[in-house]
Formats: C-alpha cells, structure tokens, sequence
C-alpha cells in the first residue's frame, strides 16, 4: 500500500471502517429490496379492478427498475470490497490517480474519480 493509500484509509477511518460503511449500504439495499417484494406480493393478491390493476401493473415495474439500479450498486459495493481487500481502494480503476477523499465520503463505492466517471456516464470509457 502506498503511503498516499494509507493517507486515504486514514482520512476515511480506517479499513474497518470503510468496509463496515458498505455493508451498511449494502444491508439498507437488501432490506429495502426485500420490503419492496413484499409490498409488491401484497398488492398483487386482489386488485379491486382495472384501475388498481393498471396502477399496480405501473407500480411492479417502477419496482423492478428499481431494483435493476439496486443491483448494479450491490455489484460495486461488492467491487468496492474486494478493493479493499487487495488495497485498491480509493484508486481510479481507468486513470490509477487516487479517488478524491470527499468523492468516497458521499459514494463509499465509487470506482472512478470525478473526471473519469464524468467520461465514463458520457460513454467516453
């Protein structure tokens, strides 16, 4: 780990701490997830008619989507840990310059510094 990388983790609190923020994150998902089921299983059993089934119909799929964002941030929680493990943490995976401090306080998970996602949603990576 180089020094700017213990730097980093020292900022952010420590590797236990980092890793203890994504599985936080990444518990908030899951149970959010698993609430969302729910409430879709139970406004599914009896719709009163065309109406609420129209409405439940939208509703299911804002859900699904949903989830579909869920997802994805669950799969860089996970990235963002195996980061940590092999002390790629905090280290922009396209540019390999160090993920600014406050970037990682907002998005513990973030793969990118700011330039480099910027380029990355512009489909420029």
């Amino acid at each position: 780990m180089s020094m700017s990388q213990n730097n980093l983790w020292n900022e952010l609190g420590g590797k236990d701490k980092i890793k203890e923020l994504l599985e936080k994150k990444k518990k908030e998902i899951l149970s959010l997830y698993y609430q969302d089921f729910k409430e879709g299983q139970i406004k599914t059993i009896e719709p009163e008619d065309f109406i609420d089934m129209a409405t439940s119909g939208y509703e299911r799929e804002l859900h699904l989507s949903l989830s579909d964002t869920e997802r994805k941030t669950l799969e860089e929680i996970e990235q963002a840990l195996q980061r940590l493990e092999t002390g790629q943490y905090g280290i922009c995976q396209n540019c390999g310059k160090t993920i600014q401090i406050p970037r990682l306080k907002a998005v513990p998970w973030a793969r990118f510094c700011i330039k480099c996602q910027q380029m990355y949603e512009e489909g420029l990576i």
